[in-house]
């Protein structure tokens, strides 16, 4: 049988009305249902589009005493309210208008939103851009009308001036990702971003290891061993940490990797060397974990003593090893899409940036020739 259905929003013209469900034991659950235009399938037959938001209000069917009838009110007019501004959002942002409730927001607060909805294993990052973001203005409350492309811009400059490397243009791709979401959200007709990008410096990273240094870590002892084989492994085979920390025994088949990416979800297949298999050591439980780390924090604490006491200068980073493994199997002759297979990359032009860095690195041996 049906549930009985009730409408408190009659009459034409509205995009979004308020609706009832008549629950158990009495109960209404109102909800909005929104008219988001209609299609028209192969018989040429048209069907209305609608979408539904329940907003966890209810009302009593049949009030029996002042309080109930009060409070049916109350709650009445606070789902009316919301059904208001509903239906404000949708009359504004499909005609490049933003609404009044979306201009009086607070652009810090759908940012903390932002954060607490995101999933995916770059939340460091987006934190980062936030943070750099809200250092960069000085300011605690921004309403979006106050973000224009002059402040994004200068916000670029900032990055590029505070941080050193690839570090501006990983931070400022977050930023443009949440200002996206903002203006899918209503909070901009169109990306205050649009159009501005950060630069990626040319030429050899200095956290990019050579051979020899590699050898001279291998030589040097570690505060902690769990993290020395750990950075180690992930030198011989490119994995980022968020994947070295998550590998678990079943991952090796057949002396390869075989593991779906934290970061892109695509699956990936890595051919394990000596040095890989020695690492690994005695095969255990297929759901334990093969490295036991702390923190992403506390490994790179011990990873900049560690490259220290191993004379090496450069500001090593968790994800030096993976440029490492790149930069040195094409220092080595291995095709370009060999080494993005093994990387998991989405397309060659991920791998591209490591052959211009080879190609620096052997521009300056030739240079370093002594003169005749």
């Amino acid at each position: 049988m049906a549930k009985k259905i009730y409408n408190y929003t009659p009459g034409p013209g509205l995009n979004v009305r308020l609706r009832g469900k008549l629950l158990a034991k009495g109960k209404i659950s109102l909800y909005l249902d929104f008219y988001t235009g209609y299609s028209v399938n192969e018989n040429n037959t048209v069907k209305t589009n609608r979408k539904l938001e329940y907003l966890k209000i209810y009302l009593s069917e049949k009030p029996k005493s002042p309080e109930e009838r009060q409070k049916n009110k109350e709650n009445l007019d606070l789902a009316q309210n919301i059904r208001n501004k509903r239906e404000s959002e949708y009359l504004h942002n499909p005609e490049g208008f933003i609404s009044p409730q979306k201009k009086k927001v607070n652009f810090f607060d759908f940012c903390e939103q932002y954060k607490k909805s995101y999933t995916r294993k770059d939340i460091r990052m987006i934190e980062g851009a936030t943070k750099f973001f809200q250092e960069y203005t000085g300011e605690s409350f921004l309403l979006p009308k106050q973000i224009d492309a002059k402040m994004i811009t200068g916000y670029r400059d900032f990055l590029l001036g505070k941080l050193n490397g690839e570090s501006p243009n990983s931070y400022f791709k977050r930023f443009k990702k949440i200002l996206n979401a903002a203006k899918d959200d209503g909070l901009f007709t169109k990306s205050p971003a649009e159009g501005i990008s950060c630069s990626i410096p040319e030429g050899v990273p200095k956290a990019i290891l050579m051979p020899e240094e590699v050898i001279k870590l291998s030589q040097t002892e570690c505060g902690n061993p769990e993290i020395k084989r750990a950075f180690l492994f992930c030198l011989n085979t490119g994995l980022r940490f968020v994947d070295v920390v998550d590998l678990k025994y079943k991952h090796i088949q057949n002396q390869q990797i075989v593991k779906d990416q934290q970061k892109t979800g695509k699956k990936v297949f890595v051919d394990l060397n000596q040095n890989a298999v020695k690492l690994i050591g005695e095969m255990k439980k297929p759901e334990e974990f093969i490295f036991s780390l702390p923190s992403l924090t506390g490994c790179l604490k011990t990873l900049k003593t560690w490259t220290k006491s191993a004379g090496i200068t450069k500001n090593i980073t968790w994800h030096s090893a993976r440029h490492s493994f790149a930069t040195i199997l094409l220092m080595n002759n291995n095709n370009i899409k060999t080494v993005s297979g093994l990387l998991g990359h989405s397309s060659l032009d991920h791998t591209q940036k490591y052959t211009h860095i080879v190609d620096e690195l052997k521009k300056k041996a030739v240079d370093g020739l002594p003169e005749i």
